[in-house]
């Protein structure tokens, strides 16, 4: 089988050489394609490929799935990164090595993908789109870390620290016509339930619904917040609402789109975020056994 492996060679906290891994993936019949993710173009990578595999974190994940011309060609993850949030969405949490030897027996899973539309054209995205705190904690973040346990210990250590002081955004959200004026801390929507370091913003949140769920955080939550912020247990405790088309008005402030913050114009200006109607195929590998990555 023709496969397209797109490769982060930095993801993870101590990243390893493919050679190994494209020797396993050969050995389990799969022809390998190189691309290293954020070089080489994925689109014209796939042309003639008959599956994609997305080896690194959930930056390398989301840009395949956003970037892969025909949605019906199925996507491996093979999970190198500090979170793997997007792996674990859809319940794949084993090591490399045994996701690959699970995928003789995987089974398709349908992940949707949003889009949004702004004064920059139109854009994809997988996680997430945010402003407010997330966002500001992203710049208090050690990028030195040992383990990928620390890396998400250091990025939830930020976002606790910066909800504490952030400063309240003026920012009115729509949600299929249902309008909520703010100020705000922190407004996520959300594609699927964790984000940035493991943050289980929507607990609830179904990868094959076709709903996006928003996360709306004013000052009046904010002591309870910092509190749930300290276990992470249960939900939230603040406005979680889900719906189809969510616009954001704002102005002077740059949105996050997955990982990426994105320049905005000074004046105000307006963003749509939805669903597309077509998701993408994943490869959820059949039983295995190996190390299961279930720590929070």
């Amino acid at each position: 089988m023709k496969a397209l492996l797109i490769h982060s060679p930095n993801a993870g906290t101590k990243p390893e050489p493919m050679r190994s891994r494209i020797g396993q993936l050969e050995e389990a019949g799969f022809a390998i394609h190189y691309c290293e993710h954020g070089r080489d173009d994925i689109r014209s990578g796939m042309i003639g490929m008959e599956i994609a595999i997305a080896a690194g974190g959930d930056g390398t994940v989301a840009s395949v799935a956003t970037e892969i011309p025909d949605r019906s060609v199925p996507i491996a993850i093979l999970p190198m990164g500090g979170s793997n949030n997007v792996a674990r969405a859809l319940g794949i949490r084993q090591s490399v090595g045994a996701v690959i030897d699970g995928l003789h027996s995987a089974r398709e899973k349908k992940l949707t993908v949003g889009s949004v539309t702004g004064p920059f054209g139109r854009k994809g995205f997988l996680e997430a789109v945010g402003i407010g705190a997330l966002n500001q904690s992203i710049e208090l973040v050690d990028e030195s870390p040992d383990t990928p346990e620390e890396k998400r210990e250091n990025g939830r250590t930020a976002f606790r620290e910066t909800l504490r002081t952030a400063k309240p955004i003026a920012c009115v959200v729509d949600i299929d016509g249902r309008r909520f004026d703010g100020p705000w801390l922190l407004v996520e929507i959300l594609n699927i339930g964790a984000i940035g370091p493991r943050l289980p913003f929507a607990p609830r949140a179904d990868t094959q619904d076709k709903l996006l769920d928003i996360l709306l955080v004013g000052e009046s939550d904010r002591d309870a917040m910092v509190g749930w912020a300290e276990h992470f247990s249960g939900p939230p405790p603040a406005r979680l609402e889900t719906g189809c088309v969510v616009t954001l008005q704002a102005s002077g402030l740059c949105p996050r789109i997955d990982d990426r913050p994105i320049d905005m114009p000074n004046d105000a200006w307006t963003v749509e975020i939805r669903l597309d109607d077509e998701p993408v195929t994943i490869l959820v590998p059949g039983s295995m056994t190996g190390h299961d990555d279930d720590s929070c």
